[in-house]
């Protein structure tokens, strides 16, 4: 601030030069708050009072995805540094330490994030890296999406053009890439909403993170390596696709894709455990004299959502059933015979005709394997049946960079799963072997029993001395 005795022997150029100077700063602090006041006014922060015409607003506001963190984390996020007090730290260490993103971190790491995290807001269509520009931070979304993409040369247009790469949301990172490797910025990256992010500058990166998120990228190398599919591709294309690449974890039971969820888009690489795929069809059973007779009901689409909430309920007892095995990167069906939760009484005096859903196993994925290239998945959930890691990549980039190899898989997979008629088929197999098995067990136990000579001497020596392994 200039004294009001300086002021006075200022000149009349040195005046007008100071009141610019005070009219910018006021002007930067007004952008400022205007830019910050998206996540300064929270909805769930302001109440109802006299104004009407404020009330209405609140009320009407539209509200997008809630964010993690408070106004308060916010603002401690906000403050400088090396002001955050002991306590704040801790504070801010219970939050950090719970992001997805930093779950598997070591605790070593997770007790420096509050030292070196800073938060910021970015309005839609915002620039947030540019290509060719050199890398400063490293940035995690907390809510909004941004647009990747890259500048090429189109030889056939014979000039720069851009291409759109992946939509990014919450949970995804992304800068880490440049800092990693020591290069500049190699796509640019456009906020498509108003979005949050916390992010962590180039020099606490490099001491805090760096060498972990290095192992994490070698990791990703190594896991495409291991697939045939990838060995061909050059240097350039490897790390285009690690890029682009999503490492996904799942607990047991978990539902990895259907069609109302799971990353649609993306083609899934299972790096270690093991998928079902399983399916699922409405039959209608009608008794005719006491002999049950089947029909296969077709399912609409709207009636295909409902399967996200229903299969929990048999999920585990069919895995415990689960008979089918599998080599690595091949499918062997479990269909003799198929599993299904949900069995009638096969003779029952009389019975109204039932409509039931039944769940098939039709096949496993294990280590090696990918799905989802192509093939459909009407009436089809994936679930994992263990602890599981996948690796997504966008179907569109690997059909660009190798369309031959990943239409051959598609292929295989869509002739190779069995579809709808086939399982229907096995069902009806099933049901008649296990009906063949109770009217036999039945007249055998109706029998009356009858004597005979036969002793344990009569029998041969070497069918003793198997018969306790239960194999006969």
């Amino acid at each position: 601030m200039v004294s009001r005795e300086r002021r006075v022997s200022l000149s009349p150029t040195e005046k007008y030069q100071h009141a610019i100077s005070a009219r910018r700063k006021f002007r930067a602090i007004v952008k400022l708050i205007i830019a910050n006041l998206n996540w300064l006014q929270e909805i769930e922060d302001e109440k109802l009072g006299d104004n009407v015409k404020k009330n209405i607003m609140v009320l009407t506001r539209k509200k997008g995805k809630k964010s993690i963190l408070t106004l308060q984390d916010k603002s401690l996020l906000n403050k400088p540094l090396h002001l955050r007090t002991e306590e704040e730290k801790a504070h801010l260490r219970k939050i950090l330490g719970n992001i997805k993103y930093f779950r598997r971190y070591p605790s070593s790491i997770k007790d420096e994030l509050p030292s070196i995290m800073l938060f910021n807001f970015f309005g839609p269509n915002r620039v947030i890296l540019r290509q060719n520009y050199e890398p400063e931070n490293f940035y995690i979304i907390l809510t909004g999406e941004v647009l990747v993409s890259r500048m090429y040369y189109d030889r056939l247009l014979k000039k720069e053009v851009s291409k759109d790469l992946v939509v990014m949301g919450p949970g995804n990172v992304f800068g880490e890439v440049a800092l990693v490797h020591d290069i500049n910025r190699i796509a640019t990256v456009t906020t498509l909403e108003a979005s949050e992010f916390l992010y962590i500058r180039r020099d606490d990166f490099d001491r805090v993170l760096k060498s972990t998120v290095a192992e994490q990228w070698a990791k990703i190398e190594e896991n495409l390596s291991w697939f045939p599919y990838f060995q061909n591709w050059t240097a350039e294309e490897i790390r285009e696709a690690c890029i682009l690449a999503r490492q996904t974890f799942f607990e047991p039971e978990q539902i990895v894709l259907s069609t109302a969820g799971g990353h649609q888009d993306c083609i899934y690489f299972v790096t270690k455990g093991r998928c079902y795929l399983i399916e699922h069809i409405t039959i209608k059973t009608v008794y005719k004299k006491g002999i049950p007779h089947y029909s296969l009901i077709e399912e609409t689409e709207e009636q295909d959502d409902r399967i996200a909430k229903t299969v929990y309920k048999d999920i585990k007892s069919l895995y415990r059933k689960e008979a089918s095995h599998m080599q690595l990167g091949e499918l062997r069906h479990s269909l003799r015979p198929p599993i299904s939760t949900s069995r009638p009484s096969l003779r029952p005096s009389y019975v109204f005709p039932q409509v039931r859903m039944h769940f098939m196993n039709v096949c496993t994925f294990r280590k090696m394997a990918c799905f989802n290239v192509g093939e459909s998945l009407k009436n089809r959930i994936i679930v994992s049946a263990a602890k599981t890691e996948c690796l997504l990549l966008p179907r569109y980039f690997l059909m660009e960079k190798a369309m031959l190899t990943f239409r051959s898989i598609e292929h295989f997979l869509t002739h190779n799963i069995p579809n709808t008629a086939t399982i229907f088929a096995k069902f009806l197999e099933d049901r008649k072997w296990n009906e063949y098995k109770h009217k036999l067990v039945d007249e055998i136990l109706s029998q009356k029993k009858k004597s005979t000579n036969n002793n344990i001497h009569n029998v041969p020596y070497m069918i003793r001395l198997c018969e306790d392994l239960g194999e006969i």
